[in-house]
């Protein structure tokens, strides 16, 4: 049997005739230095690939939250005018002067808003990062018995 015929039958490709193989040319100290410079460079392009795509993701969002801050400033305005609606309504139909409907809208917005922060500071996070700090404290505890 020939050597092509018994490459073929072991799932190699043979090599055109007059043809070398660069690898099999090479040394091993030389492939060895080929394969690490290929996957540096390869190592690079991803982490050049990953920097162009954040730079394009954060502007998007950068985008995005300047979307999103027009539609609150624009609610915000939405919510005053109607507030200044109902003093209008109320100074208007003869229930309240004026003055005292604006003290009377005035305070109970001013009711909410300080319902909603007293339920928002119940919700605090009173110790941060608190699984972070119980796995360090295992991870030195284990450490501790490791050395011991």
């Amino acid at each position: 049997m020939d050597e092509t015929s018994r490459l073929i039958e072991a799932g190699a490709h043979p090599q055109p005739a007059g043809t070398v193989d660069p690898l099999r040319a090479m040394r091993t100290k030389d492939i060895v230095t080929e394969l690490t410079r290929k996957g540096r460079l390869l190592a690079r392009k991803e982490i050049e690939l990953a920097r162009v795509e954040v730079k394009a993701d954060i502007q998007r969002e950068i985008r995005m939250v300047s979307g999103l801050g027009v539609a609150g400033l624009c609610a915000l305005f939405t919510v005053q005018l109607l507030l200044v609606a109902v003093v209008l309504a109320l100074m208007e139909g003869g229930v309240l002067p004026g003055w005292a409907a604006a003290l009377v809208v005035a305070a109970v917005v001013l009711a909410v808003g300080a319902a909603a922060g007293l339920w928002g500071w119940t919700r605090r996070v009173r110790v941060p990062l608190d699984s972070s700090r119980r796995s360090l404290k295992e991870n030195v505890r284990w450490a501790k018995e490791q050395l011991a």
